[in-house]
């Protein structure tokens, strides 16, 4: 039998702190040794993506997740709010303010993190989502040469992965758009929340989705971040669906509750959420990418699999990895 028959493509979708759920299913594929062989993220799960493709593995992620508090990474745009006041009683002062929150302790927390590589420094093909607010572009990062079908998107090579995820979390008027390359940067979950099309655009014979959105919400919106992101979700988790029906081979579900952007405490507990639905796939994962069983050994002290000899060999035989 052929050792792995498929190549792994992983989506790994929108959501806030819900994204922590990513985590977890990317542990159970270290777990039990199956390689990923292509990588795409929107907003959190472009966060998650980045730093997984920059080295660190699922359970180093988590324990630098668990180590924060908000304050580690929300700057309020106190100043911005300030002169957005001023502008409302001084005449001809134009001070429009852009966003809540700054941006710029989660993108140096990020450099940080990724040891300030860039798109090009990592080997696992990735791909990050995010959109030109002023022209309504779809902006793709990625270390790949991608070719897509029309010209309505803009391919970014060049760039840091602290910029690319930077780019992509930019919830609208919640964080202040990322300045890059004369554009103004925000969510990719405008125009993507789970990128799957980037998946069959790098190549993948085996596309699987993590969509954290779905059913409805059981508490009332919070606030304007809270609403703003909530619109975001409604409106594209439906086009989200269809993509899926079309490309995807599995779609992972974790039963992740929408949370604040400070709920950072309740959110690590979806790492487990996220553990569980993988877990509940494995079997059917394994079965359709045909893996043997020597290559699926579950490991119970979290080895990253690409200290697999046997794993490691079977990637270089296909050209992967």
């Amino acid at each position: 039998m052929v050792e792995h028959s498929k190549t792994l493509g992983v989506a790994l979708g929108g959501g806030g702190l819900r994204g922590f759920a990513h985590i977890g299913v990317l542990q159970v594929l270290e777990d039990y040794h199956i390689p990923i062989s292509y990588l795409s993220g929107t907003s959190a799960g472009a966060l998650v993506a980045a730093l997984y493709a920059s080295g660190l593995s699922a359970y180093q992620i988590e324990a630098l997740a668990l180590s924060l508090q908000p304050s580690d990474y929300l700057d309020y745009n106190i100043s911005g709010l300030i002169k957005y006041i001023l502008s409302c009683y001084l005449p001809g002062l134009d001070a429009p303010i852009q966003g809540i929150i700054k941006g710029d302790k989660i993108q140096h927390l990020l450099e940080r993190w990724t040891r300030g590589k860039s798109l090009k420094d990592c080997p696992l093909p990735l791909t990050i989502m995010a959109c030109d607010i002023d022209s309504g572009q779809e902006i793709i990062f990625t270390n790949q040469d991608l070719e897509w079908e029309n010209g309505s998107r803009l391919v970014i090579q060049e760039a840091l992965l602290s910029e690319a995820v930077r780019a992509s979390i930019s919830i609208p008027a919640t964080f202040v758009p990322l300045d890059f390359a004369d554009m103004q940067l925000v969510d990719g979950g405008l125009k993507s929340i789970v990128p799957i099309t980037a998946q069959k655009v790098m190549g993948a014979e085996y596309i699987m989705a993590v969509n954290l959105g779905g059913g409805f919400y059981q508490q009332p919106a919070g606030g304007i971040p809270d609403i703003i992101s909530r619109s975001i979700s409604i409106l594209t988790y439906e086009t989200s669906e269809t993509e899926q029906h079309l490309f995807a081979d599995l779609v992972i579900r974790p039963q992740v509750k929408p949370v604040g952007l400070t709920d950072w405490e309740e959110a690590t507990r979806f790492i487990r959420v996220g553990r569980r639905a993988m877990k509940e796939q494995i079997a059917h994962l394994e079965k359709d990418l045909q893996i043997r069983p020597d290559c699926n050994r579950k490991t119970t002290d979290h080895i990253y699999y690409r200290q697999s000899n046997k794993c490691q060999h079977a990637l270089r035989r296909r050209g992967g990895g």
